[in-house]
């Protein structure tokens, strides 16, 4: 799936259930799926974190760490999805 089919389905998906539940239904819906968007992109922030401290064999991450970056961790991040 592509980003832009993602983003059809997921409009399709809103309309749909703005049109099918009650207001409070839809607001309940909204807050949880956002929340639970804010979990998942945090976990994802976390894992890069963690696996990129384990590539370099670090516990902690240090200042000047951002100035040496893998090549091949900057070219796959964010190709997870299949298209």
């Amino acid at each position: 799936m592509n980003p832009c089919q993602m983003n059809a389905m997921i409009a399709a998906l809103t309309n749909y259930l703005y049109c099918t539940l009650s207001k409070r239904d839809f607001i309940f819906w909204n807050v949880f799926f956002s929340e639970l968007s804010k979990s998942m992109f945090g976990m994802e922030i976390l894992r890069g974190i963690c696996v990129w401290n384990e590539k370099k064999g670090h516990s902690d991450k240090h200042e000047d760490d951002d100035e040496h970056e893998d090549e091949d961790e900057k070219e796959n991040y964010g190709h997870d999805f299949a298209e």
